[in-house]
């Protein structure tokens, strides 16, 4: 009897193997197909592309099946043209600092710029010497956590040097330290790890801008890309460029450009409206390609009272040979004379603000530690937030961004500033908590708006910028020139 209720079973195991081999067979043959699909969809793929993915390369071969996303990607990428394997990026030695031992050899999960240094040597180089690079993990943490070689990296760097214009020592960020572990990895650092120092000794991690496994040029040039940080109040580049007429040029025709074009080659007839990209990177016009990101900009507009850059001639030159590629040099003179003049005028309310402050913490009525009040609140968000929208609409075109989303909101964080300021130098401490009261005029709020509404800057505020880099009379024209009168789009 027993043996009789031992067939059915054998019959059911049996049954249960067969039907498990059939999922496999129809996976691995989904597999393939869906690989022989790429393969054909993709320009140039070496013969035997869909053989790679489903079979003959050993990290594939089990990758098809766990991952299939990441292959499909590295079979439509521009690696897999031209041979670039997956153990050509992420196998390593054993003694490689981030290795981990997998499936009997070694490998580096997310490589770091040494491995694509190694191929890409000159964009590397100028990534390292830019704000993506150690500038951008200091602004965050400080420099704590480098080593004495990445000091020398980033001490070398001219924009940190410690020069009249430079930025000068790095501190670290106050609300780095106020949140505390648990936010900042979900928050900021998500941003800031474009330059963080890895264990390896390299800085930073090129897949911030360049999404894996594709490594799409198309990708890389696209706006959105730069959207996933340059975004939100304190850095607002991809709201303003949405706004402006570059921006609805891309959104309205943008999916008929030529986003392939190779590096360097790039014209109007290719991409024929300003992207992140194109204007701060592309080889475009007279100019070349550059992971430098900060090689055109001229101003530091993210600081609290903004300064030139070094080099910020040479550099103000170069970002103006882009924009001459597309419009008349009267029109691109214009548009900077009125946008430093918006510079010029927002740096002078950050100064009177910082003074106010200032005054405060060298009377004792408050202490220098960062956002122990609301005042200290109030003075960030004004050059934090609606300084450097006000600034950074002034040169993309964001009329909107200048005027409601920056210079209202500052003229409006000032006010109530210099009331809290005047309420505290009545006799208000920090034991004995001022209610905030409703927007009056005060001496120095009344200053401001007599200023504001004329066109000169006010007395000890003008170090900013009266002249142009080269030294020339900062003069603002009454109006921008527009196409009909020569000066938009003509050559």
């Amino acid at each position: 009897m027993a043996g009789r209720k031992g067939v059915p079973l054998v019959a059911l195991a049996v049954a249960i193997t067969a039907v498990a081999l059939l999922i496999v067979w129809f996976v691995e043959g989904s597999l393939s197909r869906r690989a022989e699909q790429v393969q054909a969809r993709v320009p140039g793929q070496p013969a035997g592309g869909a053989q790679m993915a489903t079979g003959a390369d050993k990290c594939s071969t089990c990758h098809a099946r766990t991952t299939p996303g990441i292959v499909t990607q590295h079979l439509a990428s521009a690696h897999a043209r031209s041979g670039v394997s997956c153990a050509n990026c992420h196998e390593a030695q054993a003694n490689t600092p981030l290795a981990r031992e997998h499936q009997g050899t070694w490998v580096v999960t997310s490589p770091t710029p040494n491995t694509c240094g190694t191929c890409h040597p000159r964009p590397t180089r100028e990534f390292l010497r830019s704000r993506h690079g150690l500038p951008a993990w200091a602004a965050l943490s400080g420099t704590d956590d480098f080593t004495p070689e990445q000091v020398r990296q980033y001490d070398a760097i001219e924009e940190v040097t410690k020069t009249p214009v430079g930025i000068g020592v790095s501190t670290r960020n106050a609300l780095y330290d106020i949140e505390g572990p648990h936010v900042t990895p979900a928050a900021c650092e998500s941003c800031h790890a474009v330059g963080r120092p890895n264990a390896d000794g390299s800085v930073g991690t090129c897949t911030s801008c360049h999404l894996r496994h594709q490594f799409s040029l198309e990708q890389a040039r696209k706006p959105e890309t730069c959207n996933g940080c340059h975004i939100g109040p304190d850095h607002p580049q991809w709201e303003i460029y949405q706004h402006s007429k570059h921006g609805v040029a891309y959104l309205t025709s943008g999916n008929s450009w030529n986003w392939s074009v190779p590096a360097g080659r790039v014209t109007p007839a290719d991409i024929p409206a300003a992207t992140c990209a194109l204007c701060h990177m592309s080889g475009f016009g007279s100019q070349g390609t550059t992971h430098d990101v900060g090689d055109r900009l001229s101003l530091y507009l993210f600081m609290p009272m903004s300064k030139w850059r070094p080099n910020a001639g040479e550099n103000r030159q170069r970002m103006q040979d882009v924009c001459r590629s597309c419009h008349s040099g009267d029109f691109v003179g214009a548009v900077y004379a009125r946008a430093d003049a918006v510079t010029a005028k927002v740096t002078s309310i950050e100064s009177q603000a910082a003074e106010i402050v200032t005054r405060l913490e060298s009377s004792g009525r408050l202490s220098k530690e960062p956002f122990d009040h609301p005042i200290k609140f109030e003075a960030f968000e004004l050059w934090h937030h609606w300084g450097r929208t006000a600034k950074f609409g002034a040169y993309m075109f964001g009329a909107d961004y200048t005027q409601w989303h920056g210079v209202y909101e500052m003229v409006k964080s000032f006010t109530i500033l210099a009331d809290e300021a005047e309420a505290l130098e009545r006799g208000g401490t920090l034991a004995d908590p001022v209610d905030w009261p409703i927007v009056k005029r005060t001496p120095l709020a009344q200053r401001l708006a007599e200023w504001h509404t004329g066109r000169i800057l006010p007395p000890g505020h003008d170090e900013l910028p009266q002249v142009t880099p080269g030294g020339a009379p900062l003069v603002v024209p009454d109006r921008i020139p527009n196409a009909a009168q020569g000066g938009g789009h003509g050559r």
